[in-house]
């Protein structure tokens, strides 16, 4: 059987590390996920989650110990994105609004990656979604 390749969403990365807002299950699947190597980031998620950190809607405060731990503790593989990847986002229809899910979009395109996303916006365009 074939392995998957998720890309994770900026909610489901902050959801999966604090361990709250999704179900233990989903946790679970994760945490397996991880163990094989098969779960991405992006790194336009830490430009968001500062984001969100400095409007107060996350609590969060070092984000570049949050950052390292995370990468210590995991075997998430880190993603840049491309020029290419950049451009292509602003060419997607209008549904969603969000730069960084239009971005996220495009590299899960790009990469062959489910996009794991509770987001029912990003359904409506062609790009393989997961959630639990």
């Amino acid at each position: 059987m074939k392995s998957q390749y998720y890309l994770l969403d900026t909610h489901t990365l902050i959801f999966w590390n604090l361990k709250q807002g999704i179900s233990q299950e989903f946790i679970q699947f994760l945490d397996y996920q991880d163990r094989l190597g098969n779960l991405f980031v992006s790194a336009i998620s830490f430009w968001e989650i500062a984001l969100l950190i400095q409007r107060g809607k996350l609590a969060l405060t070092d984000i570049y110990a949050w950052k390292e731990e995370l990468f210590q503790n995991t075997n998430l593989q880190l993603i840049n994105p491309t020029v290419d990847e950049m451009i292509e986002a602003t060419r997607l229809p209008n549904h969603h609004k969000d730069p960084f899910d239009r971005l996220l979009i495009i590299q899960a395109n790009y990469h062959h990656l489910l996009l794991v996303t509770k987001d029912s916006i990003i359904q409506g365009y062609a790009v393989q979604t997961f959630w639990m």
